[in-house]
């Protein structure tokens, strides 16, 4: 079963010393579930967007939630490993990528990304709830609130982050935790801003979009309509051009 999925993005520990073959490796998971710093989630509801494999839904179920859904719909849509093999003859030639959502490796009426959560949630005999949704149009009063939202390497990959935000802020009661890519600029420390990616300047990507610096990361969600925002990096700062770094980004954002 797990060799029938073409591509795992998450290492998924499936039971009986069987583990997934994801692009993240176990350790490399377990790091970024140690760096949201989470509370106790017993009894808690969790909802886990742009959740793709699943892991950290998962992982949400195997730590006590009490309820658990993940929801995603732009990943589950593309079939990812021919969308890779795409992205990597253009990367190698030069090319921009097209929208991905624009080339035939998209394909929403078939989810062939989805097969690797699917497979993974049938092999845990797991309870997540699945909603197959783009967050940004999805109906919030139908999907509900949760005590704890996580929202993964997803802002820098909105058009709208603050729109994006205050969708996250009105599905949470209590904690949202969000990871980013993000940047710092020289000098800049004490100004809130974000750099903008028009193109496929960040790791080729085209759909990149955004890396705020940490104040500005704090100043939209306090804007958002989260009452109290921390923040801290999970790795260095890597030096890119221009007197700006890059990093990733973890906040804990409370109502």
């Amino acid at each position: 079963m797990i060799d029938s999925v073409p591509y795992w993005f998450h290492s998924i520990d499936v039971g009986n010393g069987v583990v997934t073959n994801g692009a993240k490796s176990p350790e490399q998971m377990r790091r970024e579930w140690e760096q949201m710093r989470l509370p106790d989630l017993r009894g808690k509801s969790v909802l886990d967007i742009n959740a793709w494999d699943g892991f950290f839904a998962f992982e949400a179920e195997k730590r006590g939630a009490s309820e658990v859904t993940a929801l995603d719909f732009f990943m589950w849509a593309m079939d990812v490993a021919p969308l890779l093999d795409y992205w990597k003859e253009c990367r190698d030639s030069g090319a921009v990528p097209m929208p991905y959502e624009e080339t035939v490796h998209y394909k929403p009426d078939a989810l062939p990304g989805k097969r690797g959560f699917d497979v993974a949630h049938q092999l845990l005999g797991s309870r997540v709830k699945q909603v197959v949704a783009d967050f940004m149009t999805a109906d919030l009063a139908a999907l509900g609130t949760f005590d704890v939202v996580f929202f993964l390497g997803s802002l820098y990959h909105m058009r709208n982050p603050f729109e994006a935000l205050e969708r996250v802020a009105a599905v949470t009661r209590e904690l949202a935790v969000i990871e980013t890519e993000a940047a710092r600029f020289e000098g800049h420390d004490a100004r809130a801003m974000w750099e903008f990616f028009p193109s496929n300047e960040l790791n080729g990507d085209v759909s990149n979009w955004w890396a705020p610096n940490a104040l500005a990361l704090e100043g939209i969600c306090r804007a958002a309509g989260f009452r109290r925002v921390e923040t801290w990096a999970t790795d260095d700062p890597v030096r890119a051009e221009n007197g700006v770094e890059r990093y990733r980004l973890v906040a804990q954002a409370w109502k």
